[in-house]
This record gives structure tokens, C-alpha cells and sequence, in this order.
């Protein structure tokens, strides 16, 4: 309880610690984006709360404690290695689906129904991004610890900074994907390929720093 006395404002630290990790442009937002564009809301709330998931499962590990069980560099190396995978398959599915917008009439199909197995998969999707992502990682080791402070382990204070952590990052995925799913209501072909190529690109180049990253560790 004294924890909680000592600062009032925890909940609201941890408003903007879910926001510092949601805002920046990344693979996660890129995707939220491309989601939001071609399949509406639906799609893109779902893969956004993958991210969440991580998010908050992040500051719980990071406030009790137990950073240090994976502040390990051949895990990072791990991490970053599968990270470039991933992101590599998605860059290319991206350059894929970009060829079909322009040849298909993607307009007069309208966005597809999101299915239980859409939902899944693109939650799913938001989920390994950003736990295979090891700039997540770097962040809430270094932004919660800080924060919390020997205190970070008190239930009450974990509650609050955790609570804050999903507010502010639910909020933001709300916010970006609603934005862009009503603007793909005056959707154009030559706008979704424009969407699916520029994402693309953006991953194969998040793919190929996570691999360069883990390359300069074994040189």
C-alpha cells in the first residue's frame, strides 16, 4: 500500500509506457495499417491485441522482476534471428498481396469477412511480431524497472502499471486502426497496393537490420 501512496500517478506512467511501446512506427503498426486498409477494424483490432498481449505480459515480467531471466544474448540472438524470418515471410506476402491489387478489383469485392480463423491468425500474427521483436524487449527491460523501482513487485503497484500499460495500448490500436479503417472506406486499388508495397519494403528492411543486428554479435 505505501508503494501506491508514494506515487499516485503509476496508473498514468503506465498509460504512457503502453503508448511510448504502441506509437512507434514498426512491423506491428505497418501491418495494423495494411489490415486496417484491405479488411477493416475487425482484422486489424485483432492483430493489435497480439501486440497488446505481449505488451502487458512484458510489463508484468519486467515490474516482478524477472528481466534478467531473459536478458540472455544467445536468446536475443535467437530472437532476433526468428524476428528476420518472420518478418521476411510477411515482407514477401506483402510484395504478393501488392501484384493483386493490382490485377484484381479488389474495390468491387469489398473488404473480406473476418472469420474466427482470420481473427485467429491475425491475432496470432500481432502476437509473435512483437514477442520475436527484440526492440519490445529493450524497452519494457529497461522503461518498467526504471519505473517501478524496488517497489515494482507489490501487487498493487503491478496492478496499476499493468492496467495502465493495456489502457494505453488498447487505446492506441483502437485509435490507428479505427483511423485507417474509415479511411479505406474511400479505399483505391493503386491506395491498397501503394499500402501492401510500402509495408512490404518497411519489413524486409526491419528483417534485414534484426539479421545484421544479430550477425555483428557473432562477428
Amino acid at each position: 500500500m505505501a508503494g501506491v501512496m508514494n506515487d499516485p500517478n503509476l496508473f498514468a506512467k503506465g498509460v504512457l509506457l503502453g503508448l511510448g511501446a504502441a506509437v512507434p512506427i514498426g512491423p506491428v503498426n505497418v501491418q495494423i495499417a495494411r489490415h486496417a486498409l484491405r479488411n477493416g477494424f475487425a482484422s486489424a483490432f485483432c492483430l493489435g491485441c497480439g501486440a497488446v498481449t505481449i505488451d502487458v505480459l512484458y510489463a508484468i515480467v519486467t515490474a516482478v522482476g524477472f528481466e534478467r531471466l531473459v536478458q540472455n544474448r544467445i536468446l536475443e540472438d535467437l530472437l532476433r534471428i526468428s524476428a528476420a524470418a518472420l518478418l521476411t515471410y510477411l515482407g514477401v506476402m506483402c510484395i504478393r498481396a501488392e501484384r493483386e491489387a493490382w490485377h484484381n478489383d479488389l474495390i468491387d469485392r469489398g473488404a473480406a469477412p473476418v472469420t474466427r480463423l482470420r481473427a485467429a491468425r491475425a491475432y496470432l500474427t500481432g502476437l509473435l511480431m512483437t514477442l520475436l521483436n527484440p526492440m519490445t524487449l529493450a524497452f519494457w527491460f529497461m522503461a518498467v524497472p526504471a519505473l517501478a523501482g524496488p517497489s515494482g513487485a507489490d501487487r498493487q503497484n503491478l496492478l496499476l502499471i499493468c492496467s495502465g500499460v493495456f489502457a494505453g495500448t488498447v487505446s492506441w490500436v483502437v485509435f490507428f486502426a479505427g483511423t485507417l479503417a474509415w479511411a479505406g472506406r474511400f479505399r483505391r486499388n493503386w491506395w491498397l497496393a501503394a499500402a501492401d508495397a510500402a509495408g512490404g519494403a518497411a519489413l524486409l528492411v526491419f528483417a534485414a537490420a534484426a539479421l545484421l543486428s544479430s550477425l555483428r554479435a557473432f562477428l
